[in-house]
């Protein structure tokens, strides 16, 4: 245990230090703990303290110097940590200074190679082994694909929880090749910050075990937010009545209640709760909320939909999308794989509707650095655009650009306030069919023969009726025009969003403002 009155003395390290110390600098501060750094022995100390002022850059409580410039209030640390609690910094390189720490306290010879066992395509100086053990005490698996499995992971510092956070553990076993292509993308992605996109934070590569009794493989892990408002297709689930993958989406509220079953407040309370609570608790609650949706659903027909979004939250929403997809584009990069899974929701404090991110960037394209060819088809195929599938008269795969994002921006907005696509075929169409790959067959098809979206006077009632603005119908006509050209940018679509031409519960405009508002939205 630490003394925490006393200043960083080397016993307190977790790195042994020399008798003579030089200054510790100021890493990281939290609302009640500091983590203090020695840039000359790689040593950390933490210090947690009930009177840290809660301010924007104030002086380190041990060394008494002003922090940093390095640490600004940053929106983004606030929400990965304590959503509800104030002030906390970190220096923008600080799990790269913890790496640093990590490897200066491993032996300094490697560990004897056991008889028979083969030498690994990676050398030992590029392996952080230690690092995840070290700093990470892994909670629950959030979730899995294709490209590995997304951890939930309280950030420790010497038994301090410094934060949850989502790590991504991507089995890349050998293949040094495949490792360069993940860590090109992940390198970017590191670049950037905006409050629409998932901060990525840091890389590493160490051996892990994915099995109980299967061998332990080079593994990159990667560091990210973790947003604990789920996905975009979490919160449709809830709206549904569909059970979601996440405990604290789901109300506790009386089960004679469907229409408080996605309470923003229960919702909040909720995950709070967990959050507060040590480890043993936080699992009993969690299984108790599991309970509760089982109990409420055990015997019972599914709910049907609660209610569709509201005008309020669908532009909010999908302004947040919007804004995360300009900024991408706006630096050359294609996302390729936007669909509500991959829009990640995150509750700001005070807030009613939850903020939208983006996320997984497998599929990523850097623009400017890319060679331009494609191997295959790109993203999922209910949001994919009609030219990024083979062509059906020559089987071969068309080029794609910003506008194959801007279809899949559409359908997004079409998911949102329909609760559904315009497909039959669709994960959640109307057929059925036993065989999936007749069924993706059959998806495939429909894309390309789909006409795009056409407004309907009936439609016009109903958005009248639900009091969404007739824009959204402007939005989806142009968004999913099978022409790809014909689709707004994203910077043209952010200029009338933040111009207030997509309105909430507009006066009757007449037919030239809509045409007017039309033309401006297709501009080249």
């Amino acid at each position: 245990m630490f003394d925490e009155s006393a200043p960083p003395s080397p016993n307190q390290a977790l790195v042994a230090l020399a008798p003579l110390e030089p200054e510790w600098q100021p890493i990281f501060q939290g609302s009640n703990q500091v983590v203090l750094y020695n840039p000359t022995s790689h040593a950390l100390t933490i210090h947690t303290s009930p009177n840290l002022p809660d301010r924007p850059n104030p002086p380190c409580p041990y060394c008494h110097r002003p922090l940093p410039l390095g640490f600004p209030r940053d929106e983004h640390v606030d929400d990965e940590i304590h959503p509800d609690e104030g002030f906390h910094s970190r220096d923008p390189n600080y799990f790269q200074l913890l790496a640093i720490a990590n490897e200066s306290s491993r032996p300094s010879s490697p560990p004897p190679q056991r008889s028979g066992s083969r030498q690994s395509t990676f050398p030992r100086e590029a392996m952080a082994e230690g690092y995840f053990k070290a700093f990470f005490q892994e909670e629950y698996r959030l979730g899995m694909g294709a490209n590995g499995s997304v951890f939930l992971c309280q950030h420790v510092l010497d038994g301090n929880p410094l934060g949850q956070f989502a790590v991504k553990k991507i089995a890349v076993g050998e293949s040094h090749s495949y490792l360069l292509g993940v860590l090109r993308e992940i390198r970017l992605l590191e670049t950037l910050r905006h409050r629409n996109i998932i901060t990525y934070h840091h890389a590493w590569l160490e051996t892990s075990k994915f099995s109980a009794f299967g061998p332990k493989v080079p593994t990159l892990h990667v560091l990210m937010q973790w947003a604990e408002g789920g996905s975009l297709d979490d919160l449709i689930d809830a709206r549904l009545g569909r059970p979601t993958k996440l405990p604290h989406l789901q109300s506790s509220s009386s089960p004679s209640s469907p229409s408080d079953v996605q309470s923003p407040s229960a919702r909040i309370r909720a995950f709070r709760e967990m959050k507060r609570a040590p480890p043993e608790e936080r699992e009993r609650l969690r299984r108790e909320m599991e309970a509760r949706t089982s109990d409420r659903t055990a015997g019972r027909p599914t709910w049907k939909a609660v209610h569709l979004l509201s005008a309020e939250e669908v532009k909010s929403l999908f302004s947040d999308v919007v804004e995360g997809l300009a900024f991408l584009h706006d630096r050359s990069i294609l996302h390729l794989d936007l669909k509500p899974g991959n829009v990640l929701l995150t509750w700001d404090e005070g807030k009613l509707i939850p903020r939208a991110m983006l996320s997984d960037f497998g599929t990523s394209r850097d623009m400017l650095h890319s060679s331009g060819s494609r191997s295959g088809n790109t993203g999922t195929l209910e949001y994919a655009s009609p030219e990024s599938l083979p062509s059906p008269e020559t089987g071969l795969l068309q080029e794609v650009d910003s506008k194959s994002d801007m279809w899949s921006l559409g359908m997004i907005l079409h998911k949102m306030l329909f609760f559904r696509l315009p497909y039959r075929y669709a994960t959640e169409g109307e057929a059925s069919v036993n065989d999936d790959a007749d069924k993706m067959n059959k998806l495939e098809h429909e894309i390309l023969a789909y006409a795009g979206f056409r407004s309907t006077s009936s439609l016009t009632t109903s958005f009248e009726t639900r009091r969404l603005p007739r824009a959204f119908l402007i939005l989806l006509e142009s968004l999913l025009s099978v022409t790809p050209s014909a689709r707004p940018s994203s910077d043209r679509i952010v200029s009338a969003m933040r111009e207030g031409r997509v309105c909430i519960l507009p006066p009757i405009f007449s037919e030239t403002f809509f045409m007017n508002f039309r033309s401006s939205i297709l501009q080249p």
